[in-house]
C-alpha cells in the first residue's frame, strides 16, 4: 500500500514531474493500494481555496482521486499514533511539521509506504516507510 503525500499528489496532477506520473500510472495499473490520508486532502482543498484557478484544480483534484484512489479517514487510533510520533520527535529535538505528523501517522498505522518528495522530514518518524518516486 502506498499513501501519497501532498507534494506528489500536486505533481501527478499537474504533470510538472513526468516521472511521478509515470510510475502512478504503473501502481494503478498494476492495482496497487493507493491511499490519500485526509490531512494531505485538507491541504489539497486549502490550497484549491486560495488559488485564482479554483474550479479547473477542483476538476483536477476531482480526476485524480476518482474511484481508484481511496481516502484515509483520520481517526482516534491515528491520533493516538501522531501523539507518540510528535511526543518522541520532541524528546529527541528532532521535530517535523503539525500536518507531517498527522500524515506520517495515517501512513505508519496503516503500514503504508509514504511516497513524498520530503524523505528528509519524514524519515525521522520511526518505523515509517518512505520513498520518492522522483528518483
Amino acid at each position: 500500500m502506498f499513501c501519497l503525500d501532498t507534494n506528489i499528489i500536486v505533481f501527478a496532477m499537474n504533470k510538472r514531474r513526468p516521472e511521478i506520473d509515470a510510475r502512478l500510472q504503473t501502481e494503478l495499473a498494476v492495482g496497487a493500494p493507493l491511499v490519500v490520508p485526509a490531512i494531505a486532502l485538507f491541504e489539497l482543498r486549502y490550497g484549491i481555496a486560495k488559488s485564482d484557478r479554483r474550479e479547473q484544480s477542483m476538476a483536477l483534484l476531482k480526476a485524480f482521486l476518482d474511484d481508484r484512489i481511496e481516502i484515509a479517514r483520520f481517526d482516534a487510533e491515528d491520533a493516538a499514533e501522531a501523539g507518540d510520533i510528535r511526543a518522541h520527535l520532541e524528546s529527541i529535538g528532532k521535530p517535523v511539521g503539525a500536518y507531517d505528523i498527522l500524515i506520517a501517522a495515517q501512513a505508519r498505522r496503516r503500514g503504508a509506504v509514504l511516497v513524498t518528495l520530503n524523505r528528509r522530514e519524514f524519515e525521522r518518524v520511526p518505523g515509517l516507510m518512505v520513498t520518492d518516486w522522483a528518483t
